[in-house]
């Protein structure tokens, strides 16, 4: 994180083509090489940084702000729960990479696509998350105390409901936003995803297809980012987890 925000003021354009300098192994000049263009890696893994977690915060975010929105209406209203799940299931019956990739094969590649596709197809696991915890709540005792004083259901869903899925929430939002990444970088090794003049994790590897022997660097330092951000979320996934389950209390 660190590196994407700070990372761009000390490595130079990730798009400058040097052609005197193609295939250079790692050195005191270009710390990760560079690629088959003559384009440093360490430039494009830094800015590349800075799309995948764009395209992670923004679409995750979205996703879990809208599931979250669908799954609290739908605790509270059956005929609307009996709509929306339908159509959840719907969406979640496909693959999330062919959703995904159909999506922007028919409104176009671009970052905004990317992220609108995204938020579109991920945020059905959220809702179905949350909903679970919500509809326990909405059976719970003190919300019929609270509709006998006169609570509306916006007060109930805002004062009650929301403050009990927080854990779900917080947990499918992290989930959400690593898998939005994967997708990403998915979409941009097969050329559906971010424009080609913006940096990607997944164009990176791409590129390096073809050289996966004689210029390893170009594929082991973006795959090494890409896998070390997944494997650090999932890791403050569970610790998040356990740091708001009680049952992992210890008394």
């Amino acid at each position: 994180m660190t590196g994407a925000l700070f990372g761009p003021l000390l490595v130079g354009d990730p798009n400058a083509f040097v052609g005197s300098a193609r295939l250079q192994p790692p050195s005191s000049q270009h710390w990760f090489g560079t690629d088959n263009y003559g384009r440093d890696v360490l430039a494009q893994v830094v800015y590349g940084a800075r799309s995948s977690l764009l395209v992670g915060v923004v679409s995750g975010l979205g996703a879990t702000i809208l599931g979250t929105a669908v799954a609290l209406l739908a605790s509270m209203s059956r005929w609307f729960d009996l709509i929306v799940m339908r159509i959840v299931d719907g969406v979640m019956s496909f693959p999330i990479l062919v959703l995904a990739l159909a999506m922007v094969a028919i409104l176009g590649p671009g970052l905004f696509t990317v992220n609108l596709c995204l938020m579109i197809v991920l945020f059905p696991g959220v809702t179905r998350v949350v909903r679970s915890t919500a509809l326990v709540v909405a059976e719970l005792p003190m919300l019929d105390a609270a509709r006998a004083a006169g609570a509306g259901r916006t007060r109930i869903l805002l004062r009650y409901v929301l403050p009990a899925c927080m854990t779900p929430i917080l947990v499918q939002g992290a989930i959400v936003f690593t898998v939005a990444i994967l997708v990403e970088s998915a979409l941009s090794f097969i050329g559906a995803g971010l424009p080609p003049d913006v940096p990607s994790w997944g164009a990176s590897l791409a590129a390096s297809r073809s050289y996966l022997a004689t210029a390893w660097w170009m594929w082991a330092f973006p795959g090494a980012a890409l896998v070390g951000t997944v494997l650090a979320t999932n890791v403050l996934i569970d610790d998040v987890r356990d740091l708001l389950d009680p049952r992992m209390t210890e008394h």
